[in-house]
């Protein structure tokens, strides 16, 4: 298996898929799209960053509105000549022109590396904290948001927790690997201790050889501006 002949492959392919969509009229801002793909190798990092950034760009320039909620990378060793294949998937939430926030309304936090790397993660109305961050062998549900174990700049673990409640979106530092420190908008997040998001904003992984930033946003389904 080629990385160069991957990277080709997958442009013309993610090209091809959102230029049929754009085809059926759809609005493209109603469009969130799920991208899979599938090796029989592990890629290089160089490459997995080179898709992220095939991606997002393709979607940006065609479906203007549209987002990319998940892009994965499983590895098969069964799958056939050329050694690798492409799936995509969408689904579609109708653009809302109200302004106010329900009560109980979901929200949903954009993550964003190094500007091409962007993870959407919704979260509903719950007094319960959410683990946040690169948690090995976990999967979406009631108790966690994983980030891609792809991700290899951010720390294991679930240093960050996060909740949507009371009509607002709180962070929170759990008791976990305390050498890393952890700054949301410039201000400290003690062990323990918890502070309300802003609408965008920063967070910072430190440990005492690097610092990691995510730059994060709230949105509120049903609220538009």
């Amino acid at each position: 298996m080629h990385e160069r002949t991957v990277r080709n492959a997958f442009r013309e392919a993610v090209e091809s898929y959102c230029n049929q969509l754009s085809a059926t009229g759809r609005d493209p801002r109603e469009l969130r799209l799920s991208i899979t793909v599938i090796t029989t190798g592990t890629l290089s990092r160089e490459t997995v960053e080179w898709i992220h950034r095939a991606a997002h760009d393709h979607v940006r320039n065609l479906l203007p509105g549209a987002r990319v909620d998940s892009l994965e990378f499983p590895v098969k060793a069964g799958v056939g000549e050329p050694g690798h294949r492409f799936g995509f998937r969408h689904s579609a939430t109708p653009a809302r022109e109200d302004h106010g926030r329900e009560h109980g309304a979901a929200a949903v936090l954009t993550l964003c590396y190094d500007r091409d790397f962007v993870w959407p993660c919704r979260i509903g109305a719950a007094a319960r904290w959410l683990a946040l961050g690169r948690l090995p062998g976990q999967r979406p549900g009631p108790e966690a948001l994983p980030l891609p174990e792809y991700a290899a700049w951010l720390p294991r673990g679930p240093l960050l927790l996060v909740r949507n409640h009371q009509g607002r979106l709180d962070f929170a530092r759990s008791t976990q690997r305390p050498r890393y420190g952890i700054r949301v908008d410039g201000v400290d997040l003690p062990l323990g201790r918890s502070l309300v998001a802003a609408a965008a904003g920063e967070i910072e992984y430190r440990d005492p050889d690097s610092v990691t930033v995510l730059r994060y946003r709230v949105d509120w389904e049903g609220q538009h501006v």
